[in-house]
C-alpha cells in the first residue's frame, strides 16, 4: 500500500511518517512535503492514501483534495488539522475526504484509518475481480478463490504485475526481477494455486498492467502451465505451431475420418492402424489443438457408430468430451485411456450388434440399474464411465443402449435431467440464477442460460416472470 503525507510543518510531518513506518513497515510511505511540490509528488506516486494538512502556504489541503478527487476519484484522502472546526470537516467530507483527523495524530487513529482503507481496497478488488470472472463465464474460474494482500497494486495500472503458479520457481538472482509486493493469491476450480505479484520491469511471461488484461493473462499462463505438465516427459516440440502444426492437424483429421469409417465397418485391424497414426499426429500438436481433436473424435464415435450420414457434432456432446479429456493429467495417461475406450469400445459395440442380430436381450436389468443410478445420483456431473463401471459394462455399450432404449445419447439425457432440476429450483426457491446454474452443474453461466432457453423457450429470468415469480434477486442476463 502506498501512503503520502503532506504538511508544511516538518516536525508534524516527520512524526506522522515515523508512526506510519513503525506501524506498517511493509508499506511504501512517502514524504510529499507541501504546496505545489506535494501535488506533483502525489500525482507521480499515485498513493492509495494521502494525509493532507488543511492549512498550508501556496496551496491548501482542501484545494489539493479537490484536484486529487477530480483526477483520481478512487484515491483515499484524509484531512489532518489543528482546528476543531465543524465547517472545515464539513467541506472536507463534501469534497470527498475519507476522514478528518485532528492533530496530533496518535498511533491508534492512524492504524484505524490505514486498516480501514486497506479493507476498503480489498473489498473493491474482490468485487472487481469477481465481476470480471462472472462476465467471462469460464468454468475454470467459476469457483476461483481470491485472497487479497496489497490491494493497492490492483488499482495502479502503470505498474507491471506477474502471474505465478505454486510451487514457485526459484527467484531470479537479479534484484530488478524480484516482485515488489504480493497483490493476491488465488485458487482455481481445478485446485491450481498461485499468486499475482508486483514487478518492477515487464516480466518475460505472465505480465500485465491494466485490469482488463488480468484474465487473458491468467488463462494464457494456465494453458502454458497445463501444457508443460501434460507433456512433462517430452521436450516442447518446436513444430507445434505455424505451417508444420497445420500439416499435423490435417493428418490428424484424415486419420480421424478413417477411424470412424473402420469403426462403422468393423474392420478392427485397419482401425488399429488408423488409431496409431492418429495418436502419432496428435503428439505433434499443442495442447489446445490436441484436446479439441480428442474430444471431437470421442463425440463422433459417441454419435457416429449408428449413423451413416454426415455427422454434425452436438455442442453439449463436444463439451462433455472436452471435459473428459481435460481430466487427464498427462499425454501418456490420455493415450492409454483413449486406446481402452476407443478400441475396446468398438469391440463392445460389435458385441452389442451381434447380440441384437441374434435376437438376444443385451439391455436386461443392468440398463434399468444404470437409469436408476442416474436418476438417484446427487452428482449433476455424473459421467458415462462412472455409470458404466457401476453396472459392469463398457461405456460404449451403455452409450449404444441409451440410443436404442431412450432415443437419445447419454449426454443429452443427462442435460435434460439437469435442466429439469434447474427449472424446478427456479420455481421453488429464491436463489439467484447463477447459484442455481452452479448447483445444477453448470459453472459457465452464459452457457446454462442458452441451454435453458433452447430447452424451455425462455431464459431463466423470463421463465420466472412467465410463472408470476417476482421479487427474486436476478443475475444480469
Amino acid at each position: 500500500m502506498k501512503i503520502c503525507v503532506v504538511d508544511d510543518e516538518r516536525q508534524v510531518r516527520m512524526s506522522i511518517l515515523q508512526k506510519l513506518n513503525a506501524l506498517f513497515p511493509d508499506d511504501e510511505i512517502f514524504d510529499a512535503e507541501f504546496g505545489h511540490q506535494a501535488l506533483e509528488r502525489i500525482e507521480m506516486v499515485r498513493p492509495d492514501l494521502a494525509f493532507l494538512d488543511i492549512r498550508m502556504p501556496e496551496i491548501g489541503g482542501l484545494d489539493i483534495l479537490k484536484r486529487l478527487k477530480a483526477s483520481y476519484p478512487a484515491m483515499h484522502v484524509v484531512i489532518i488539522s489543528g482546528y476543531d472546526d465543524f465547517e472545515y470537516a464539513r467541506q472536507a467530507l463534501q469534497y470527498g475526504a475519507s476522514d478528518y483527523l485532528l492533530k496530533p495524530a496518535d498511533r491508534v487513529q492512524l492504524k484505524e484509518i490505514v486498516d480501514k482503507v486497506q479493507g476498503s481496497l480489498q473489498t473493491l478488488l474482490l468485487q472487481e475481480v469477481r465481476q470480471r470472472i462472472d462476465a467471462a463465464s469460464i468454468p475454470l474460474l467459476a469457483g476461483c478463490r481470491i485472497v487479497p494482500q496489497d490491494a493497492g497494486l490492483w488499482f495502479d495500472e502503470r505498474q507491471w504485475k506477474e502471474i505465478r503458479f505454486w510451487p514457485e520457481e526459484a527467484e531470479s538472482a537479479s534484484p530488478e526481477d524480484r516482485p515488489t509486493g504480493l497483490l493476491f493469491t488465488f485458487a482455481l476450480e481445478d485446485g491450481t494455486e498461485g499468486a499475482v505479484v508486483g514487478a518492477t520491469v515487464e516480466p518475460a511471461s505472465g505480465g500485465f498492467r491494466e485490469k482488463a488484461a488480468f484474465l487473458p493473462s491468467l488463462l494464457a499462463e494456465y494453458r502454458k502451465r497445463r501444457a508443460r505438465m501434460f507433456f512433462h516427459s517430452r521436450p516442447t516440440a518446436s513444430d507445434r505451431g505455424g505451417r508444420a502444426g497445420k500439416e499435423w492437424t490435417r493428418r490428424a483429421v484424415d486419420c480421424r475420418e478413417r477411424i470412424v469409417l473402420h469403426a462403422r465397418g468393423g474392420d478392427y485391424a485397419e482401425l488399429e492402424l488408423a488409431f496409431d497414426e492418429w495418436l502419432d499426429s496428435l503428439g505433434h500438436l499443442d495442447y489446445n489443438a490436441l484436446e479439441h481433436q480428442c474430444a471431437y473424435l470421442m463425440a463422433l464415435l459417441d454419435e457416429g457408430l449408428t449413423k451413416k450420414e454426415m455427422l454434425i457434432v452436438d455442442e453439449d456432446l463436444l463439451r462433455y468430451w472436452q471435459q473428459w479429456v481435460a481430466n487427464h493429467a498427462s499425454w501418456e495417461a490420455l493415450q492409454q485411456r483413449l486406446r481402452r475406450v476407443v478400441l475396446g469400445g468398438v469391440k463392445a459395440f460389435q458385441d452389442v450388434e451381434r447380440q441384437r442380430t441374434e435376437r438376444e436381450q443385451p439391455a436386461g436389468s443392468w440398463f434399468q440399474q444404470a437409469l436408476a443410478l442416474i436418476e438417484s445420483s446427487a452428482d449433476m456431473n455424473v459421467s458415462l464411465e462412472a455409470v458404466a463401471e457401476a453396472v459392469n459394462v463398457h461405456p460404449v455399450t451403455l452409450s449404444r443402449m441409451f440410443k436404442q432404449q431412450m432415443g437419445e445419447n447419454f449426454v443429452r439425457y443427462l442435460t435434460r435431467k439437469r435442466l429439469t432440476h434447474a427449472r424446478d429450483r427456479l420455481l421453488r426457491t429464491h436463489k439467484k440464477i447463477n447459484e442455481i446454474a452452479e448447483e445444477t452443474g453448470y459453472a459457465d453461466h452464459a452457457y446454462f442460460r442458452g441451454l435453458f432457453k433452447r430447452e424451455f423457450g425462455y431464459s431463466p429470468s423470463e421463465f420466472r416472470k412467465q410463472h408470476g415469480i417476482d421479487g427474486v434477486p436476478e443475475d444480469h442476463e
